[in-house]
């Protein structure tokens, strides 16, 4: 197989700006080869199952499967990976987790605030995909956080691929998460030195320094 082409590194660094001028906490340009795929990431979204799984057309048991995602990352040499910060009373808020399954909002605000955050990776994954097709690119491939079932359909009952009624309501911003797709986000976060924090149901905002949501986009 012919390897995809090397992108310019001007270029690349051109996307890289704009992810940060535009809100993303930090950003690198990887190389594609270095993004870890590991059939137990998509695992966990389904055991034990999460509330979202089967619910979204981009998440488990739908949407990319490990042997796909490889087979999307061997046609690409190099990604901007980047990520929002988030702060931990918000990530780590002992009501948000019972407000996400319930989808209703806590008093503190926090479910809407950490889907602002959600909100803010999706517009950076399709504006850096915008402009990569602008400068010169023929092809890419975007990857979000959380589920855009919740994010970018919030007071829909359904998701629209599934219901049998039609497509996407909004296929211009909705991709996948890195997780859903079997994209290990935490190695690949840790593997070049971003300081990461596993967050969970039961953490106490003090327990964790600092949360982060992260986005991938893939160009060539």
């Amino acid at each position: 197989m012919i390897p995809p082409p090397t992108p310019e590194p001007e270029k690349m660094e051109i996307l890289r700006n704009l992810a940060v001028t535009h809100g993303a906490s930090g950003a690198s340009i990887i190389d594609a080869g270095d993004i870890p795929v590991d059939p137990r990431v998509r695992f966990k979204c389904m055991i034990p199952k999460c509330y979202m799984s089967g619910r979204c057309g981009r998440c488990p048991p739908y949407g990319y499967s490990t042997e796909k995602t490889i087979r999307i990352l061997n046609n690409y040499e190099q990604a901007i990976f980047f990520h929002v910060r988030v702060e931990s009373a918000i990530i780590a808020a002992k009501s948000l987790s019972n407000s996400i399954t319930s989808g209703q909002a806590d008093e503190a605000g926090n479910l809407f605030s950490l889907g602002g955050h959600c909100m803010l990776v999706y517009s950076l994954v399709r504006m850096i995909r915008k402009k990569a097709m602008k400068i010169g690119f023929c092809r890419t491939e975007g990857f979000s956080a959380s589920n855009c079932k919740d994010i970018l359909c919030f007071k829909k009952k359904t998701c629209r691929e599934l219901n049998g009624s039609g497509e996407c309501r909004n296929p211009e911003m909705s991709v996948p998460s890195m997780e859903s797709a079997g994209i290990d986000a935490f190695r690949l976060a840790a593997k070049i030195g971003w300081e990461i924090f596993p967050i969970g149901a039961q953490c106490e905002p003090e327990s964790v320094k600092r949360g982060m949501l992260m986005g991938l986009v893939l160009v060539g």
